[in-house]
């Protein structure tokens, strides 16, 4: 069985008015079903670059240069080709980081998630439709789950919020999901809430997961490997346990020294 995604050498280029500059080098990473690999690394190291690489969402002076990109064994970029829309929400879904610019703040709840849902299910009838938007609010721990759909954004928490962009990725039912940094605008008890409930969806779903963070502290508690970037590069890349207690890595190490420790 493929895994859920397979990125080989890839690298994006920026092309600026000074000449081109490379953002990402030679990037490769796999993840299977049911595992979680964090994305860590300070800001400018690179994250960002390589999740929108994935779904086909790169600013326009960025380009992909080199390397190939799988979903499902599926090639969906390379230098023959670039076929995203195949994949991206039906199979890919993204949590976004800032709820505040990922959410149309003029429509329901249940408007953008019945839009998502007709978008990659157009056989869904107007019935079939309500009840997938009702189970999906409904799975991600609200109380009242119909409020919920009949609410506008800003009538809703941050952590609330949160769980609405989750829901939106995870509607369509995609086997890899996608986190980037979706928790680090949240208190730390909406924070631990969220990650349970991620962490929940893989266990029960089976999707493979890339959770995106600066915080090597909250990938430990999620992410069964970590992909230590700096610079556009990997520098570590192995299983949570060990990048925690044996980093190879000196960057690494001094990203633990890091944390505060009190």
């Amino acid at each position: 069985m493929p895994e859920l995604l397979e990125i080989d050498g890839l690298v994006v280029d920026a092309h600026t008015s000074q000449g081109t500059l490379t953002l990402l080098h030679d990037f490769s990473l796999s993840v299977s079903a049911g595992e979680v690999v964090g994305l860590v690394g300070e800001s400018g190291s690179g994250k960002t670059t390589t999740i929108r690489s994935i779904v086909g969402l790169l600013d326009s002076n960025l380009s992909i240069t080199a390397g190939t990109i799988s979903v499902l064994g599926r090639t969906v970029r390379s230098p023959e080709t670039e076929n995203y829309r195949a994949v991206r929400g039906k199979h890919v879904g993204v949590v976004f980081q800032g709820v505040g610019s990922s959410l149309d703040p003029l429509a329901r709840v249940g408007a953008q998630i019945a839009e998502v849902i007709r978008r990659h299910k157009p056989e869904l009838g107007k019935a079939e439709v309500a009840a997938l938007a009702l189970e999906t609010i409904g799975a991600m721990g609200f109380a009242d789950p119909e409020q919920v759909l009949r609410s506008y954004p800003h009538e809703l928490s941050g952590g609330m919020r949160q769980r609405v962009l989750i829901a939106l990725a995870v509607v369509t039912q995609p086997e890899l999901i996608i986190a980037d940094e979706c928790t680090s605008a949240l208190d730390v008890t909406t924070q631990k809430s969220v990650i349970a409930l991620l962490s929940r969806l893989v266990a029960e779903r089976g999707v493979g997961m890339i959770f995106v963070t600066h915080d090597l502290m909250l990938a430990q508690e999620i992410c069964d490997r970590i992909c230590v970037m700096r610079s556009g590069r990997i520098v570590e890349l192995g299983p949570t346990s060990r990048v925690m207690t044996t980093p190879a890595e000196q960057y690494t190490r001094d990203l633990l020294d890091a944390i505060p420790h009190w």
